[in-house]
């Protein structure tokens, strides 16, 4: 019996960029995106019988990683090419149980992850830590990854990273 065939995993991203003083949006690109090897695994360790006692907090989504790498998404990829700037995302999620919808959101904002140019974005759990940036974090799974348009960030500019995952039967 292969149990695994009938249920599916689907992302979906929004990236907006907004102006800093007016708020106007000024770009906009949303796509479907990768489901990566990292999703599996955390549902795999959820519902086993090999479930650690610290398998429900580390294996959380929680983090929306940013950075400047080009290469195309892949299935087993476990991080972003060059990971630029890290940010758990806004707190509550939106959670529809009925559908099996998690939305997500992370917002670079206009002080923040400036000088760089943005094109790769993951979304990941927490792992061992329940901020992203700290040193030594340990249990991060890599759940998606997504190529987006070259944007190049500056302080007269907000990027917003809105995820939408979804388990399928």
């Amino acid at each position: 019996m292969q149990f695994v065939d009938n249920v599916k995993l689907k992302g979906h991203v929004c990236v907006r960029v907004l102006d800093a003083v007016s708020g106007a949006e000024l770009y906009r690109e949303e796509k479907s995106n990768l489901v990566c090897i990292g999703a599996r695994q955390a549902i795999t360790r959820l519902i086993s019988q090999a479930t650690t006692p610290d398998d429900y907090e580390e294996t959380k989504i929680w983090a929306i990683y940013a950075g400047t790498g080009s290469t195309s998404p892949d299935v087993n990829d476990t991080t972003l090419d060059v990971v630029a700037f890290k940010k758990a995302c806004d707190q509550p999620f939106s959670v529809n149980l009925s559908t099996g919808e998690i939305e997500c959101q992370m917002t670079i904002e206009s002080g923040e992850g400036n000088g760089y140019t943005y094109q790769e974005i993951g979304l990941f759990s927490r792992g061992n830590n329940d901020d992203p940036t700290a040193v030594g974090i340990t249990g991060v799974l890599m759940y998606a990854r997504q190529l987006h348009g070259q944007l190049e960030k500056t302080s007269s500019i907000s990027i917003e990273y809105t995820w939408r995952f979804q388990i399928l039967s």
